[in-house]
């Protein structure tokens, strides 16, 4: 299935860290980058994702909150993820909250492109005569335009240098100063797969995990007024930061049982069994080359880690139970966050976690605390697209400033 992600130029096959299926090989390339992931290390680009946020709210109460016109969430918040990964990455956003649509048809084309990914991945060989055929290549739509851009502004960097007025370092500042540590494993080429990986990988999941935010706090007035009681009491800076808000427990419940009940990921992710084969833990033996995965949607709703009403959004079931000992809770949490597979796990965890752990908390404890939403339709529901990346849909919101 991970073939179909391959791009084919010039007749050969051009992997990148998703699609390659070599350890050693994605071992390697990861090393040189890996740190600049750390939760530690990727506030450095908060202040990236303060300048969207800023953005975001200057454009929500122009657009909505003066005219009393209700927005569509789901494409804001869209706007608002490839913006800011944009941002940190380059230095320079994509113009999309700016402009209040997506005038390149980057995000439908990304769409479309998953709906492809998502399909021909269960039945891989179609992908020979679609997207890889040599003759007359079909489909999908291609993502020539995140190339041309990532080029773009690549070679500006090179050319000119870090801009006067650069207040943070950015990807391309971090992935420069891995290519000269390392110059035997990263050059521009691998760069521009780093560069590519972030906007295109780090933009769609995070998105849908605030979506997701939204929308359940929306459903929920008692989820609702708790969160904002706990996020104005925090007197929080605005955008709030980081450090503010990492250990406030009811936004942490808040977010952990979003991500819990709307993971990113929506079909299997597939491993191939070794040689040799495997013997599971209930005795049960896989042979070699056996296609098996976990689906996260599947694993995150395990009743037996997660408890009771797995498709219900309750914050609590994070939090410590009033007749439940230290010892009890901190079993169960951990029982917990060990189970839940939003990210992954192993070698192959998702390696922008902590970019959108970062984005997401950030997004949410900022917009909660400044503006006052109720869903515009409460009685329906949401549209949920399962294209392996998961997007939504039909979320319109009325948005008024705070009240006191």
């Amino acid at each position: 299935m991970y073939n179909v992600n391959d791009v084919l130029m010039g007749g050969n096959r051009i992997k990148n860290i998703f699609s390659h299926q070599d350890e050693q090989w994605h071992a390697k390339y990861i090393r040189p980058v890996k740190n600049i992931y750390s939760l530690t290390r990727v506030q450095d680009f908060e202040l990236g994702v303060d300048m969207t946020l800023n953005l975001f709210l200057d454009k929500v109460r122009e657009r909505f909150v003066s005219t009393g016109q209700p927005c569509e969430m789901s494409d804001y918040i869209s706007f608002f993820a490839w913006d800011s990964m944009s941002q940190i990455t380059f230095s320079k956003n994509l113009g999309l909250l700016e402009a209040g649509r997506d005038p390149g048809k980057m995000l439908e084309t990304a769409s479309k492109s998953l709906d492809y990914f998502a399909s021909i991945c269960q039945i891989p060989q179609l992908d020979m005569w679609l997207d890889k055929n040599p003759v007359c290549r079909v489909g999908p739509p291609g993502f020539g335009w995140t190339v041309q851009f990532s080029l773009e502004q690549y070679s500006k960097r090179a050319r000119e240098g870090k801009p006067e007025q650069h207040e943070y370092s950015d990807f391309i500042d971090k992935y420069l100063e891995a290519k000269e540590k390392n110059p035997e494993v990263v050059d521009d080429n691998t760069i521009l797969m780093y560069m590519i990986a972030n906007v295109t990988a780090g933009s769609d999941t995070t998105a849908s995990t605030m979506c997701a935010a939204v929308y359940y706090v929306l459903r929920n007035p008692a989820v609702y007024n708790r969160l904002r009681e706990e996020l104005r009491a925090a007197n929080l800076t605005m955008p709030a930061q980081w450090k503010e808000i990492r250990d406030l427990p009811y936004l942490n419940a808040v977010m952990r049982e979003s991500m819990r009940i709307n993971p990113g990921v929506g079909l299997m992710v597939e491993r191939i069994v070794p040689k040799g084969g495997f013997t599971l833990p209930d005795g049960r033996f896989i042979p070699e080359d056996t296609i098996v995965g976990m689906n996260p949607w599947v694993i995150n709703r395990n009743t037996a880690v997660f408890g009771p009403e797995p498709d219900s959004f309750i914050p609590e079931r994070w939090l410590q139970a009033n007749d439940e000992s230290d010892e009890a809770y901190q079993a169960r949490s951990s029982r917990m966050k060990s189970t839940d597979f939003t990210f992954g796990a192993g070698p192959r965890i998702c390696l922008g976690k902590n970019i959108s752990l970062l984005e997401s908390y950030k997004f949410v404890a900022t917009v909660f605390a400044t503006l006052d939403m109720k869903l515009k339709n409460p009685e329906r529901d949401w549209k949920i697209i399962n294209s392996w990346f998961v997007r939504q849909e039909n979320m319109p919101v009325v948005i008024t400033e705070r009240t006191t």
